[in-house]
Order: structure tokens, then C-alpha cells, then sequence
């Protein structure tokens, strides 16, 4: 049987993980009952297969509804923060 370890919190919810662990930038976890149970994930999934499903097609309307809202031809705004993002758009 593997052994279980505890792992408490701290005062901001966090968890320090096992050192084993530390370096790992992603986990996949999947919640049973009361546990979580965290997979380390080393490899990036590639998108399924969707070939196999049907195409589907829009009705006028809606086709109209996507023309006008991809038809918006505004600039992007540049900024590292938010407030910094609401200057530009005031000027």
C-alpha cells in the first residue's frame, strides 16, 4: 500500500508540494468525493481528432450577427497593466 502524506496549508490556501514535486509548472488533478489526487503532466496534449464531425452551418441570421461582430476594425491597446491599459484608452 503507498504511504499517505499530509500536506497543510497556508494562511493563503496554498500548498507547498513534496520536493520531488517543486519543479513541475503543470498538474492535472482529478476530485474524488473529498480527495484530489494530482498528476504531474511532462507532456503537452495535442487537440483531438475532429475530422469526424459534421460541419455546421449557420443560419442567415446568425451569420449576420458573426459578420458584424468580426467586422471590428479597432486597434489593440499595449499595455503591461491594466490601469496602465485604461490611460491609453482615455487619450
Amino acid at each position: 500500500m503507498s504511504q499517505i502524506k499530509i500536506l497543510k496549508t497556508d494562511s493563503r490556501g496554498r500548498i507547498v508540494l513534496p520536493p520531488p514535486f517543486s519543479k513541475e509548472a503543470l498538474f492535472e488533478y482529478v476530485i474524488k468525493g473529498d480527495q484530489i489526487i494530482l498528476y504531474p503532466v511532462r507532456t503537452v496534449r495535442k487537440y483531438p481528432d475532429m475530422s469526424d464531425l459534421p460541419v455546421e452551418e449557420l443560419s442567415p441570421d446568425e451569420m449576420e450577427k458573426e459578420k458584424n461582430v468580426n467586422t471590428d476594425t479597432r486597434t489593440g491597446i499595449v499595455a503591461s497593466t491594466p490601469s496602465e491599459a485604461l490611460k491609453k484608452k482615455k487619450k
